[in-house]
């Protein structure tokens, strides 16, 4: 496609997308510049909230000028062994054009076989930048157990990223509010896919309640100079999900790997025991928040819960929840993206 049809895509669902036409054009071009560093044996694919027609903008301070703040989800598939170009160079190229990037590679036959939400966005709805358009592969089919890895992925995000101890140290600054925004709009995703929805601006699959949280969500972070939200509601949203996924699964799951084809790789054995730290934390401190919504009654719990989590004895200080995901982190990515092709 051409820079015009490619811009019309990246903005699909935004309300103010003729507002957002002149720098959506110039996104598309460099996207499509990016393509062009593709030799011809490979692909290179968008995903994420680009390729559902739906990334965050906000006005510049300084210009007024709209910036992209969503992160660029790219996926090389290379046709050999190993792609064609140097994948180093080609995300510094990325992230000379884009603010975040983030640049996965697969071989054709692991594309193929991806599944997950994952598959979804660089197969169903993924925009391809080369001329070669997608590789040929089967639809991806998403269920429920997809939409609950989304939500304990985010939730370890949560975790390593030191939100809490942002939070509980005073921390109000634009970015840090973003930052809360982005993962509750991670979980409301999650929760709303059990309803047919995947993008954030399908509210009519959603639940009215839930439709209402998400347009908070986008509305505020159209404009994130205004009063901030509270950053409390993540786990108010954490805790109505539990509930959704417990009566969607008949009982609680404390990972979403268990009772599915994953259960057999070695990588969904590593994401499994992740998830069930993450599960096992989060349940705690949902329940503590819905029941007072009280910061300290929340750090209470979280200590309470990871002490019983880890039995740990050690006579020095004990690893926090968040020093465990942070050290974990590209362990958990990694074995997430190795599960997904261990299954043919």
């Amino acid at each position: 496609m051409d820079a015009v049809e490619l811009a019309g895509r990246l903005t699909a669902r935004l309300c103010d997308a003729v507002k957002l036409e002149q720098v959506a054009t110039q996104i598309a071009h460099d996207l499509l510049a990016l393509g062009e560093c593709v030799p011809a044996d490979d692909w290179l694919i968008v995903g994420g909230s680009l390729a559902r027609g739906e990334p965050t903008f906000i006005d510049s301070p300084l210009s007024g000028e709209s910036l992209l703040i969503s992160d660029v989800d790219f996926l090389y598939v290379h046709y050999g062994d190993e792609p064609s170009t140097p994948i180093a160079e080609l995300r510094a190229s990325g992230e000379k054009m884009f603010a975040t990037v983030d640049l996965m590679t697969l071989s054709l036959g692991d594309y193929r076989a991806l599944q997950t939400s994952l598959g979804f966005d660089f197969k169903d709805i993924g925009l391809s930048v080369t001329d070669r358009g997608l590789p040929d592969h089967d639809p991806v089919k998403l269920d429920a157990r997809d939409a609950y890895e989304i939500l304990l992925y985010y939730i370890q995000a949560y975790f390593w990223l030191g939100v809490h101890d942002q939070w509980c140290a005073g921390t109000d600054t634009i970015g840090f509010h973003l930052m809360i925004s982005r993962l509750c709009m991670k979980v409301l995703r999650a929760t709303a896919m059990l309803d047919g929805a995947y993008a954030a601006h399908d509210f009519d699959w959603m639940t009215p309640e839930l439709a209402t949280s998400m347009r908070s969500e986008l509305a505020w972070r159209r404009e994130p100079t205004q009063p901030a939200l509270d950053p409390g509601r993540f786990w108010t949203y954490v805790h109505e999900a539990f509930q959704r996924f417990d009566l969607e699964f008949g009982q609680p799951r404390s990972d979403a790997v268990n009772y599915s084809r994953y259960a057999t790789t070695s990588s969904g054995r590593v994401v499994a025991r992740h998830h069930q730290c993450a599960h096992d934390l989060a349940r705690a401190m949902a329940a503590a928040w819905v029941r007072t919504l009280g910061p300290a009654d929340l750090a209470t719990a979280k200590h309470r819960a990871w002490h019983q989590i880890t039995r740990w004895t050690g006579t020095g200080k004990q690893p926090t929840p968040e020093d465990y995901f942070r050290r974990h982190k590209q362990e958990i990515y990694d074995h997430l993206l190795a599960m997904k092709v261990q299954v043919r």
